[in-house]
């Protein structure tokens, strides 16, 4: 099914909220990508693909929910078809990937600015390019995915001449429903064998976690939104890894005209860029040396007639279809306490989530 939307060439989102069976497609019938304004929340009616930079060049792509319609998990439309990766283009040049060693040189340098009191916290994020399969049936992709992270938020997206991008994301960044808004805050991760098996959280990242909380606290609180109901930390499961997760929620009636605000100033979060904020994107900016454009931007359907519920763009990977690669993505929060070979290999475990469903396509090699 997936495969003949993007046959059509129309702009579509299609997702699949945690823990349901029920896949969603959003589709614009105007083939030109379309974009909005995020200072204008509560007129913005499709699904959102907003950049991780405010203040870079990346547009604030909408996808407009003129035509819908749903398929359960467990009957797909019998659409089987796969589509041609396209060969690659001279005149285009690669996506810049990074070593090991230059990886562990950034964080070196990000711990040292750390130490001189340039920031707290700082989250620094890595590409893995990877080639595909000449052949590639997203459709097949799609389902894998839905299978192997059933309490993610998994989506693709499609903006013909612009973005192919897929994930299968564990964090939240706003829900809205009548009565309240809903955020969190997720930081923090280690390995599992398993989801029975509770990891032993220590200070780093308990202490990387308390960042987050506090800054969205404290930003509701200036911003004269002061949450009803706040959880205490608690271990949430992705895969092969864990996080700590605090759940925050807000009255609604109370700040529905403050939402375009509340996303200015949450967006990005310590858990996606680090702390205080502009210090850290600062950092960011001069250390990472590729643009990360929509990874670890938000995306997700706003004022359709689906809930509407923003998902921060993580476990994800770009389609690059001119030169027949994918570039998957991943980061982690650099803090006093980090250690660079620990940091390197936490990457490589967030990086297996898109990964781990690539081996299990029938056609891929890698």
């Amino acid at each position: 099914m997936i495969n003949l939307l993007m046959k059509t060439g129309y702009p579509f989102a299609s997702f699949r909220f945690p823990g349901e069976q029920e896949f969603i497609n959003i589709v614009q019938t105007e083939k030109e990508p379309v974009t909005y304004d995020p200072g204008d929340m509560e007129k913005v009616r499709g699904f959102l693909f907003s950049p991780f930079d405010p203040g870079g060049d990346s547009p604030h792509f909408l996808i407009r929910h003129d035509l819908s319609y749903t398929w359960n998990a467990a009957n797909p439309p019998n659409a089987p078809m796969a589509l041609s990766l396209l060969t690659p283009r001279a005149e285009e040049p690669p996506f810049p990937g990074i070593s090991k060693d230059d990886y562990l040189q950034q964080i070196h340098s990000i711990l040292q600015k750390i130490k001189n009191g340039e920031a707290q916290k700082v989250v620094l994020s890595r590409p893995q390019v990877i080639p595909l399969p000449g052949v590639f049936d997203f459709t097949a992709f799609f389902a894998i995915l839905h299978r192997t992270y059933p309490d993610a938020f998994i989506f693709l997206i499609f903006l013909p001449g612009r973005a192919i991008w897929a994930g299968a994301s564990p964090e939240l960044f706003l829900r809205r429903s009548s009565t309240y808004l809903e955020t969190m805050a997720l930081a923090g991760t280690l390995p599992i064998n398993g989801k029975g098996d509770i990891p032993l959280w220590t200070d780093k990242e308990r202490k990387e976690q308390q960042i987050v909380t506090d800054y969205i606290m404290e930003t509701l609180h200036t911003s004269g939104t002061d949450p009803a109901e706040v959880s205490v930390p608690h271990t949430v499961f992705a895969g092969q890894v864990a996080h700590l997760q605090t759940s925050i929620r807000i009255p609604y009636p109370g700040v529905h005209q403050k939402i375009s605000r509340l996303i200015s100033v949450l967006h990005p979060t310590p858990a996606i860029c680090g702390y205080p904020k502009q210090a850290a994107l600062e950092i960011i900016r001069q250390t990472e040396t590729y643009n990360r454009e929509y990874y670890t931007g938000f995306l997700g359907p706003w004022n359709t007639r689906y809930p509407s519920q923003l998902y921060i763009n993580l476990r994800s990977m770009q389609f690059l279809p001119s030169s027949g690669q994918a570039v998957l993505y991943a980061g982690g929060g650099i803090t006093t306490d980090s250690d660079p070979e620990k940091e390197w290999t936490e990457t490589g475990m967030k990086l297996n989530t898109l990964l781990s469903v690539l081996k299990k396509m029938s056609n891929f090699a890698g």
